[in-house]
């Protein structure tokens, strides 16, 4: 059986025993609760108090569209910290981009941001982990229902946006914390893989731009030349990206 095969089947049997967890613990169906019903509000900074500390900063730019993770911030202090730099994040918390939401820009916040500072462009929702587990709440927000309802209530036609407390009234299931455990263990596997794969994909393409370029850039040269120093580049680049992969 391939690595594939197995993993296959693997999943199909943490999905049968979440079947029966959901029959065991919710015989009467899944209860439903808005999200504002258990998460609490940020808090936000008080620049005039902070003197020359520096803070990382995560702005709307700084959520990856395709992993769903912060891959780039800046440091700020009160002396240039943008307008919208004023709430204050924890671990844990899901930050969902409000600004033009359709972009869907929602991330975890790790421990490594625990304590830095978002843009009032993201709405922070920081869930009562004895009700909703993060992970759990952050599935929920890449879901098409979830976007269904985004779209639907999105205000702005140039530069839409939706509204923080109308978020929050977004309704999600809300099953026993056995049964998100179970759930999150699945979709986080499928995360992981797909964090893989766009991280192998930006190689190709970075490997492809560097042939193309090579290949394609001539010169005043003669051609049998440039000919001649393309293939001794591209040899070397093969070379790096063997020693590379075998890291």
């Amino acid at each position: 059986m391939s690595a594939a095969s197995r993993e296959g089947a693997k999943t199909r049997r943490k999905m049968s025993r979440i079947d029966e967890l959901i029959a065991e613990l919710c015989p009467e169906g899944v209860e439903f609760k808005a999200i504002e019903s258990f998460v609490s509000r940020p808090a936000n900074i008080r620049w005039t108090d902070q003197g020359d500390t520096e803070y990382q900063y995560i702005d709307l730019t700084s959520v990856d569209r395709a992993t769903h993770a912060i891959i780039e911030t800046s440091v700020i202090t009160s002396e240039n910290a943008p307008s919208r730099a004023q709430q204050i994040v924890r671990e844990g918390d899901v930050i969902f981009g409000t600004t033009r939401p359709m972009l869907k820009r929602y991330a975890v916040i790790p421990r490594e941001y625990d304590g830095q500072i978002c843009s009032t462009g993201f709405c922070v929702l920081r869930p009562d982990n004895n009700i909703v587990l993060t992970n759990f709440l952050f599935h929920l927000l890449g879901t098409d229902d979830f976007y269904a309802y985004v779209e639907a209530n999105e205000r702005g036609a140039s530069y839409p946006a939706i509204p923080d407390n109308v978020v929050k009234k977004f309704r999600i299931p809300v099953p026993p914390l056995e049964i998100q455990r179970e759930i999150v263990k699945v979709l986080d596997t499928f995360t992981e893989l797909e964090a893989e794969l766009e991280a192998e994909l930006e190689a190709r393409r970075r490997q492809y731009q560097y042939y193309r370029d090579t290949l394609l850039t001539f010169g005043e040269r003669s051609g049998a030349d440039a000919s001649k120093q393309a293939s001794k580049q591209a040899s070397k680049q093969a070379s790096k990206n063997k020693v590379d992969g075998d890291g």
